[in-house]
């Protein structure tokens, strides 16, 4: 016979030896037997207050039992009444067979100190020497047969001393209108329970004792989840677990493959909300929802109907050394101890039976819902922590699936009015195969990027708007990116001497020349990488080209403007004849150009130096400096050319091949560093 068949066994037949010890003797003299030898029969000081009995009908009441602790003081189980009833002419047959059994207000504690419980000395005084042998499959040539189970009021209460866990389960009420051990018969049976921390438990159950099929339903209303705190702070550092859970939930299988079993139903969360240590909330939901069709853990197959979340509210915020996702698990430290014992240990021969290979996560949602949420992502890697704050948050797929093509929607709305809205579609297991990722960012507040401007350009935004669009692909690890960046009166204050920028450009200098004549900034960003190398970065890269792109805008502003301007490319050189006393009108077009370009941006300097060889004769020298009049004279005659933005210089080289204006510009010094 099985092992827990077996003490389950002695300890029922204990119960009864006990009744037919009672039943044999007068009530009086049974009570006071009792009391006298309890300790004998159970291992630990026992007392009631009367028993009342008759052998004819096989009917025996206890009332008001109790049983104590190993110190023969705290009291471990009480009842005020066990009533029973067994048909003593059936075990002649080797059947034990009650016809009732009804238990009033029982009390029991429950105290777990690491692996030892209370009850460890109960479990001693019925253990018999071939207990620890190994478990034999013969059958019992007894069959129980219990029937009419009531359990009425009391309360159960479990303490987890070094969890600091205190769990009360109290208007305890169980009905089993048959319970059959050895016979083929179903059992029946309901449980209620209620909480005292708040909420109530209902089960019903169905199970076969020969076949070992199961049918059970729970249902739990309210439950506080404050009970659940004590085991996960024990691997999350959290402070604090609240919320009210609410479940129905269906299993049916066989006890002999307890792990085939089918799960349906549906679980509920209202006003979870995990407390990290220093009193923020982790992460919190106003209504969260689970409908499950199937789970089986067998087949690794969790089949969902719905996963709904309402009012969520969670954060990711990014450290030097992880994030707050890594930092909320409890790290265990290792026993050195253990681990030198395991160590020294030799290690089992491996078995030679190939062991069933695990089946793949069949997980599929038919419809996900995240509504009326918020998220904030923050960066604590920069000088000045950076919040980006979503509300109005929604997420919404259908027929999402761990294998396969996705899609997902996401919206939500930024501080200031702005709004996001992102469209996924892509693998989720095999991610590097197949991404597509569309983002739309609008009219977000340029100050909220301040702690990424003044990390990589030393400077803050002081005001603008900014709209971005990015659309991602990923296709074999191959990531290839279309960013567009589109920004309105863009203004940066002063440098901060407080922070070593990565990027040594003159920031504000170029932000200024990007500018068009309506205070708008528009430019592209491509990027391109292998998200397999360990060195790639999405951000560093994008910050990279956008400082790369303010270098060539703020050492050569004309190209920029030109450019967006649409006037295509600018002259570098002018080439011109040593012996021209005035200007072609393809230079004087060229010298036209440059001065649409200059007066579109009063932040722009001009210089126009003139090549000339120094060894030409006098009559030369003499156009040279008639030449350079000539310009000066017409570039700042342009309408809205100031002289401040022209110069024309002239540098003299022997032998100088190729004479002309060498055209260069720069920013005017009140945007210089």
């Amino acid at each position: 016979m099985k092992k827990p068949l077996k003490i389950t066994l002695i300890v029922l037949g204990s119960i009864v030896g006990l009744i037919l010890l009672v039943a044999a003797l007068l009530s009086p003299v049974a009570t006071a037997y009792v009391n006298r030898n309890g300790e004998k029969l159970v291992g630990r000081k026992l007392t009631v207050d009367h028993i009342r009995a008759n052998i004819l009908t096989g009917h025996v009441a206890i009332h008001g039992l109790k049983l104590y602790e190993d110190d023969a003081i705290t009291e471990f189980v009480t009842f005020d009444t066990l009533d029973v009833k067994a048909r003593l002419l059936r075990l002649v047959v080797s059947d034990l067979y009650f016809s009732h059994i009804t238990l009033v207000n029982p009390n029991v504690r429950l105290v777990q100190n690491g692996s030892h419980f209370n009850f460890q000395s109960l479990i001693d005084h019925f253990k018999s020497d071939d207990d620890d042998d190994d478990d034999d499959d013969t059958p019992s040539k007894w069959d129980f047969y219990f029937y009419n189970i009531r359990l009425a009021g009391g309360e159960v209460r479990y303490n987890d001393i070094q969890r600091g866990s205190d769990w009360r389960l109290k208007g305890l009420n169980l009905e089993v209108p048959g319970f059959c051990i050895g016979a083929d018969e179903k059992t029946d049976a309901g449980l209620s329970v209620e909480l005292a921390d708040g909420g109530r438990l209902h089960a019903d159950a169905k199970y076969n004792m020969e076949r070992n099929d199961f049918e059970a339903v729970l249902d739990l209303y309210g439950i506080n989840m404050a009970v659940a705190k004590p085991y996960v702070t024990d691997v999350l550092n959290v402070s604090n677990v609240t919320g009210k859970l609410s479940a129905h939930l269906r299993a049916e299988g066989n006890l002999d493959q307890a792990a085939q079993m089918n799960i349906s139903g549906r679980i509920d969360m209202d006003g979870m909300n995990m407390v990290l240590k220093d009193g923020s909330s982790f992460s919190s939901c106003d209504k969260s929802s689970v409908t499950v069709r199937r789970v089986n853990i067998h087949d690794n197959v969790f089949d969902l109907d719905s996963v709904i979340f309402s009012g969520l509210a969670a954060r990711f915020d990014r450290y030097q050394d992880g994030n707050n996702f890594s930092r909320l698990m409890v790290k265990k430290e290792k026993d050195a101890d253990s681990t030198q014992l395991a160590e020294a240990e030799p290690q089992p021969v491996a078995d030679t039976v190939e062991p069933e290979p695990k089946k793949p996560v069949n997980l599929t949602i038919a419809h996900f819902l995240i509504t009326n949420s918020s998220f904030t992502y923050a960066d604590h890697t920069l000088p000045d922590v950076f919040e980006f704050p979503m509300s109005s948050l929604s997420i919404q797929s259908e027929n999402l699936t761990l294998n396969g093509e996705n899609n997902a929607v996401l919206r939500a709305e930024l501080p200031g009015g702005g709004h996001v809205d992102l469209r996924w579609k892509g693998n989720i297991l095999q991610w590097k195969e197949h991404q597509d990722l569309m983002l739309r960012i609008k009219g977000l507040d340029l100050k909220r990027i301040s702690p990424y401007s003044v990390a990589y350009f030393g400077r803050p935004f002081t005001d603008g708007t900014f709209s971005f669009m990015s659309h991602n692909t990923i296709n074999s690890s191959a990531l290839s990116g279309k960013n567009r960046v589109d920004i309105y009166k863009a203004e940066v204050g002063d440098k901060r001497r407080d922070v070593d920028a990565q990027l040594k450009i003159p920031f504000k200098a170029a932000l200024y020349v990007l500018k068009d004549k309506d205070d708008k900034i528009l430019f592209d960003i491509p990027v391109k990488g292998n998200i397999d190398n360990p060195e790639f970065s999405y951000m560093k890269i994008i910050w990279k080209t956008i400082g790369n792109l303010l270098v060539k805008v703020a050492t050569s502003p004309i190209r920029a403007i030109a450019s967006a301007m649409g006037m295509g490319d600018v002259p570098e050189f002018i080439k011109v004849d040593p012996k021209q006393r005035d200007f072609t009108s393809e230079q004087y077009h060229q010298f036209a150009e440059l001065a649409t370009i200059v007066k579109s941006n009063e932040g722009v300097h001009l210089t126009l130096d003139q090549q000339v060889d120094s060894t030409a004769d006098g009559e030369l020298l003499a156009r040279y400096a008639h030449r350079n009049e000539l310009v000066l004279q017409y570039m700042t005659g342009q309408e809205g050319v100031s002289a401040e933005q022209v110069t024309v210089t002239t540098t003299m080289t022997p032998g100088l091949k190729q004479p002309g204006y060498a055209v260069s510009s720069e920013t005017t010094d009140e945007f210089e560093e």
